[in-house]
């Protein structure tokens, strides 16, 4: 070390601004000029530079100096010069062509620092750091950096160049040399490599959105704003289901979450709306957007917890059709502007019990109309009318009338593409073909018939097998075809009571002495049992499986929560 350095470091040092300061070395340097004359083309190779932690500025010294020996075709020039110091002494020293763009790193940003090159050999304390922000911040084609060797081991920075996403082929990282400080102005024994980090096939407001993310931390758009929101809405329905599921008191857990849900929601736009009016109109957001972001969300939260509300009616909603239950929220849809209190939960199970008989004797009748085809039917023993041109469709009723179904099916109008049996069939039939299965079960359940386990086919033409709640008698089986042809064999019990059912239900039989004198003797034999079979829920009775209901109010605790009106089942 000379007298020269010694004296600085000891100025430096007696005025607490000896921040790691280790002067770059000529053959470091040298390393980066030849990489750059060998790799770049063009006039200002380095073009403008900023020097970060500068020093002495002995980057631009060692490449002024290089350049004059190589010759002028051969000289990679600096176009303008650039520091980030935080030394008072060393910035007293800088060159009046200097342009000090800050003092403390730290506190810098970088992405407004529109330059070509990067260069730094930072402090090795807290090299990880400066190397990371560098990677990710810097707004510039080319870094060169002198770091600890130990930098490949850094989880910090092998993150932050993961973080760029560079293309396939690009050499995001050369190490250009291997060096040391043991022959340096300033002594020290660290091992360092020399670094280039390619970042030319960036766009230049990369640094801006990192820093961005850093700060904000604001989620991605996901493609379609309505494709975004309707995944948003799905999560927060398997979310809520899976709290239902677990909770043992489902009101609580849906008023209070209702409440909270809604105070969050209020409490972003009131955010929103505190911001200056000048940002707000900067960004494009106005009083009307906001307004109706508002109404809009507002609206969606209630009805999520209507719905969810609505199914946990489990004991009623379980007997009905996936088409009766769409019939039946349809309806449900004027609660989006109804508030979601213990009181109006009340209501609302009322309405569910009333509405119910109503839909549970249509969707019978739907089912056996829509399985309803000349070759699915025989005629009463007094109907000799010709079955002529039948075109049944799902809510129809049969042109035809007195007529049984066999228990043997085989369903075309049932399995329409989209509604029916075969949506989402391949590899496994599944989805679609579920909800027909589970819609017939709901139908089954209502005659006296429960489900006890369902047994998928694998894929076309395999048997498919739904059994009763023994798990050893067959309810119906089934086959899709890639015809779209759905085969159905039903327990021959359970069609008797449907067609004894809807017989009633259409004024095709009046008394249980009928079913032998018109239906078919292998479908009346035994029927007679059914005739009563179909029974409507007694509102009178539901009802006592409820408490009187809660006087009007909105809070959902204490003890007054224990007396909200509902089903055992919830």
């Amino acid at each position: 070390m000379n007298k020269q350095m010694y004296g600085l470091i000891a100025e430096l040092k007696e005025n607490g601004e000896d921040f790691e300061f280790y002067p770059t070395t000529r053959d470091m340097i040298r390393r980066i000029w030849r990489f750059q004359s060998k790799n770049r083309s063009g006039h200002y190779r380095f073009g403008k530079v900023l020097d970060i932690g500068c020093g002495k500025c002995d980057f631009r010294k060692w490449i002024g100096e290089l350049n004059q020996e190589a010759g002028e075709r051969s000289s990679v020039d600096i176009y303008e010069y650039y520091v980030i110091e935080k030394s008072h002494i060393l910035i007293d020293r800088l060159d009046p062509d200097v342009i000090v763009l800050g003092t403390d790193f730290n506190e810098a940003t970088l992405i407004d620092k529109e330059v070509d090159t990067i260069f730094c050999n930072p402090p090795y304390s807290e090299y990880e750091e400066w190397t990371r922000r560098i990677i990710l911040e810097s707004n510039c084609d080319d870094i060169f950096l002198i770091i600890p060797s130990r930098w490949k081991q850094s989880r910090t920075i092998q993150l932050a160049l993961r973080s760029l996403k560079a293309p396939a082929g690009t050499k995001l990282v050369s190490v250009l040399g291997h060096a040391d400080f043991m022959n340096a102005e300033r002594n020290a024994r660290a091992k360092v490599d020399i670094l280039h980090i390619d970042k030319s096939w960036m766009d230049d407001d990369a640094g801006f959105s990192y820093m961005f993310d850093e700060i904000f931390g604001m989620p991605d758009d996901n493609g379609d704003k309505w494709d975004a929101e309707f995944k948003a809405v799905e999560q927060q329905e398997r979310k809520l289901k899976s709290e239902l599921a677990a909770a043992k008191n489902k009101v609580e857990l849906l008023c209070n979450g209702y409440e909270e849900a809604r105070t969050e929601l209020f409490n972003h736009f009131k955010t929103i709306a505190g911001l200056d009016s000048a940002v707000l109109e900067s960004i494009g957001v106005h009083k009307k957007k906001v307004k109706e972001a508002l109404k809009m969300r507002f609206s969606g939260l209630k009805a999520l917890y209507w719905k969810a509300a609505f199914d946990c009616l489990e004991e009623i909603t379980s007997r009905l059709t996936s088409t009766s239950r769409r019939n039946m929220l349809e309806r449900f849809a004027i609660l989006k502007s109804v508030d979601f209190t213990p009181s109006n939960l009340y209501a609302m199970i009322v309405w569910v019990i009333k509405n119910y008989n109503k839909f549970s004797e249509q969707q019978m009748i739907d089912l056996f109309c829509a399985l309803s085809c000349p070759a699915n039917v025989q005629n009463y023993a007094s109907n000799k009318r010709v079955f002529e041109e039948f075109r049944s469709r799902w809510g129809e009723k049969p042109r035809s009338t007195h007529y049984t179904l066999d228990y043997r099916i085989v369903c075309t109008e049932y399995a329409l593409p989209g509604e029916g049996w075969h949506s989402c069939c391949e590899p496994r039939v599944r989805d679609s073909c579920q909800r027909k299965i589970e819609d017939v079960c709901a139908v089954a359940f209502n005659l006296g018939f429960k489900t006890g386990f369902i047994q998928m086919p694998e894929t076309w033409g395999k048997r498919g097998t739904v059994f009763m709640d023994d798990y050893k008698t067959v309810l119906f089986a089934f086959r899709c075809y890639l015809n779209n042809n759905v085969h159905i064999k039903f327990n021959i019990e359970l069609m008797k009571a449907l067609n004894v059912a809807v017989a009633r239900k259409l004024g095709w039989i009046r008394k249980p002495s009928d079913i032998a004198q018109e239906f078919p003797p292998e479908m009346a034999k035994g029927a007679e049992r059914y005739f009563d079979c179909f029974r409507l829920l007694d509102v009178s009775k539901v009802q006592k499986l409820l408490c009187p209901p809660p006087e009007a109010t909105d809070d959902c605790s204490g003890e007054e929560q224990e007396e909200i009106p509902l089903p055992l089942s919830i």
